[in-house]
């Protein structure tokens, strides 16, 4: 197995940036959901669970700043007046950036039906170093993707949708890393812990890019896997992690 893919989420919930190399420590990559679109009033961040829109957004790291561009073409310093303006009116609710290195506690809104993006919102504070929904690292193989194909043919199943740290391919099939929880995984020179499932919810059937809105995505996760797909990591160790690093399941 190799990694074939890393990216990196500067803003929570916006498209990322393909990377061809990453530094990464116990507290996730370097970088990676560091920034946040939360309510001007309470700082609670706000996620395409709820806020589609965001996903019409990117985010990238250009000279050490981060880079947002907005549907309407324009590119903005994450951290600008100008930013906060255009997505308070994208989201039609009054908004501004925050970044993870601030002193408040990280809370993040989402929908109660969480699989649907429906109903109440409820706070969930994750107890991470940045705005992760749980854990810091994300990975996901070719053989799920496949396997989530042959199931549910009509469907597109991009890696897009599911927005990992890490596509790793690999000549096995069916849900392979269903059976890594709890071992170690080492990519290149990093050894890292698989600490969880992946479980999925409303993001992976939203619009984004060239990939349709699709609700058959999420149903087919939650009949064929339990509403798992991938697996949750975090770094045992500072490292760089390499596209086209080996891949290997420790004890």
């Amino acid at each position: 197995m190799k990694v074939a893919e890393v990216w990196r989420y500067p803003v929570k919930s916006m498209l990322g940036e393909k990377l061809d190399q990453a530094e990464v420590k116990p507290g996730g990559i370097q970088g990676d959901r560091q920034w946040a679109v939360v309510d001007a009033e309470s700082g609670v961040s706000l996620s395409a669970k709820r806020y589609a829109e965001l996903l019409s957004c990117r985010a990238w790291t250009s000279d050490r700043e981060v880079m947002i561009a907005l549907p309407d073409g324009s590119e903005l310093p994450v951290d600008s007046t100008e930013a906060a303006n255009g997505l308070s009116a994208l989201l039609e609710r009054k908004v501004i950036t925050r970044s993870a290195e601030s002193t408040q506690t990280i809370r993040h809104e989402f929908p109660t039906a969480i699989t649907e993006g429906e109903g109440e919102p409820f706070l969930w504070e994750p107890g991470t170093e940045a705005f992760f929904d749980r854990a810091p690292l994300h990975l996901l193989t070719t053989a799920t993707l496949s396997e989530l194909r042959r199931l549910q043919p009509d469907s597109v199943f991009h890696h897009a949708r599911f927005r990992p740290n890490f596509v790793v391919d690999t000549d096995e099939t069916g849900f392979v890393e269903n059976d890594w929880v709890n071992k170690e995984l080492i990519l290149g020179a990093v050894k890292c812990q698989v600490i969880d499932h992946k479980p999925r919810c409303v993001m992976v059937t939203r619009h984004q890019g060239d990939l349709p809105k699709d609700i058959e995505v999420i149903r087919t996760i939650l009949k064929n896997n339990g509403g798992n797909a991938g697996v949750e990591l975090r770094a045992l160790q500072a490292g760089t992690i390499r596209s086209g690093d080996e891949v290997v399941i420790g004890s």
